[in-house]
């Protein structure tokens, strides 16, 4: 029987002297050495009076389990160090902390391996400093630490380590894609495609040409075979959002898609079988939708298999700070202006706001302000008036009375908006402070219609 692996006593000394946290396993995955700073992460309460098995079962209690395991599989199989995952890690009290963690070999000396070690760095808070020098990947792409996305984060860690078809569920502008590139990011479909298609932004003859290919020939502008979002997204994730707005038609044919893994191109009678993860988003009530009739049952149950609320920015109004933050940073480097102060009354403004256009609206009044401000310091007359305040809320129908006032007013801003960028409705909605997929929804709901001219040259644009 092997003697039981053990590190040098100067290699122990090496890693105690570090700040970030280091534990060792052999290659049953059993912990053979942790540092000072694991242990104070772990049992920050009792320091040093830490033994291995202690630190055995925090692990097994805290970590994410099947991040780590793979993470070790890979290592120990291909011989590689350098692997990285990101996980959430439990503290003393119960909270999800996220969390970076690299597995580096352990081998002897004669080149066998012994196991591995790993360093932890938390991820919590975030600077946009260290977000921008790593790249945004997974946690690091989401702003804030606010109990409420800590909630949502570990549903993320979840999800990423399953194949389960997700529904993302929450109002526009709350960042439902980023959490969705998120959990693709951070599992075992990463190296491959990750493929996003807005439902709502295409009328429902195109929606099938995009979800599933078209041949040559198969309508009037197909000159040419072209796949659709299912055949790029191959092996890799296909985010799909607002599908709340798709027709019974398309509904149906996605339903097929998700049963049976294959589907014609538009035109076309050769089958196509793929292998892709759905990740859905919608800021629609899909269960009251459900009961209207408005969307198919069967595939509600079929895309609602892990569901995870996104709440909006008034419910987690800790993050907003961070948020300003990061969006300055941004835009500085963008704009090249050094406007690195905020004044309080801007900062108390800002703060004070519920943003019905939640992270969208934030970082569009931040850029606003960057266009009016000289610099170094924002103060509160850069930023401009909520635009969004004025829009009809979703789920609304258009008032009458004098509310009527309020939804002539909110035609005439769109129509103008839209009117300054001649018709071009992702820069439209860009300065309302809405997704563009609402602005179509809105449009749709005062029964306003493009030019042909601006209709046809959008629609062109997809070919």
């Amino acid at each position: 029987m092997l003697d039981q692996p053990v590190l040098k006593p100067d290699t122990n000394n090496l890693l105690n002297t570090m700040s970030e946290a280091a534990f060792a396993v052999d290659t049953d995955k059993k912990v053979i050495f942790a540092n000072r700073a694991m242990k104070r992460l772990l049992f920050p309460e009792i320091g040093g009076l830490v033994d291995l098995k202690m630190i055995q079962e925090r692990l097994n209690e805290t970590i994410l389990l099947p991040n780590n395991v793979a993470a070790l599989q890979w290592v120990f199989s291909k011989r590689e160090s350098g692997t990285h995952y990101e996980t959430l890690l439990r503290d003393s009290k119960g909270r999800p902390v996220p969390m970076w963690v690299q597995v580096d070999l352990l081998l002897n000396e004669n080149d066998e391996v012994i196991g591995a070690l790993e360093i932890l760095r938390s991820l919590a808070p975030v600077s946009a400093e260290v977000e921008t020098e790593r790249g945004s990947i997974g946690f690091r792409s989401i702003i804030g630490r606010s109990k409420k996305l800590l909630e949502v984060l570990d549903l993320v860690a979840s999800a990423a380590t399953s194949q389960a078809t997700v529904l993302l569920e929450g109002e526009s502008g709350t960042g439902k894609e980023l959490i969705a590139r998120a959990i693709h990011q951070m599992g075992p479909r990463r190296d491959k495609p990750f493929i996003a298609l807005n439902c709502a932004s295409l009328p429902d003859e195109l929606l099938g040409s995009e979800l599933f290919g078209h041949i040559k020939g198969a309508f009037t502008s197909a000159i040419y075979d072209r796949p659709g979002r299912f055949e790029l997204a191959d092996h890799g994730t296909l985010f799909l959002d607002e599908i709340g707005d798709m027709s019974h038609g398309a509904q149906a044919k996605l339903l097929r898609v998700l049963q049976e893994h294959e589907f014609e191109r538009v035109g076309g009678n050769k089958t196509v079988r793929v292998d892709v993860r759905i990740i859905a988003a919608t800021n629609k009530d899909l269960s009251r939708a459900v009961k209207e009739g408005t969307f198919r049952e069967d595939l509600y149950y079929r895309i609602r298999v892990f569901p995870i609320r996104v709440p909006p920015l008034r419910e987690r109004k800790e993050d907003i700070f961070p948020l300003i933050k990061h969006f300055m940073l941004k835009f500085s480097r963008e704009t090249g202006k050094q406007i690195t102060n905020i004044s309080p009354k801007a900062l108390e403004h800002l703060l004070a706001d519920n943003y019905p256009g939640n992270i969208r609206e934030l970082e569009n009044r931040i850029e606003h302000a960057f266009v009016t401000c000289p610099g170094p310091t924002l103060l509160i007359e850069h930023l401009p008036k909520p635009i969004s305040s004025l829009l009809i809320e979703e789920g609304q129908t258009l008032p009458t009375g004098k509310e009527g006032a309020l939804a002539e007013q909110t035609r005439e801003l769109i129509l103008k908006t839209l009117e300054g960028t001649h018709w071009n409705q992702s820069q439209a909605a860009k300065l309302l402070g809405i997704s563009r997929s609402t602005l179509w929804r809105r449009l749709k709901n005062l029964g306003v219609k493009p030019p042909k001219a601006n209709l046809l040259r959008s629609r062109l644009a997809l070919f």
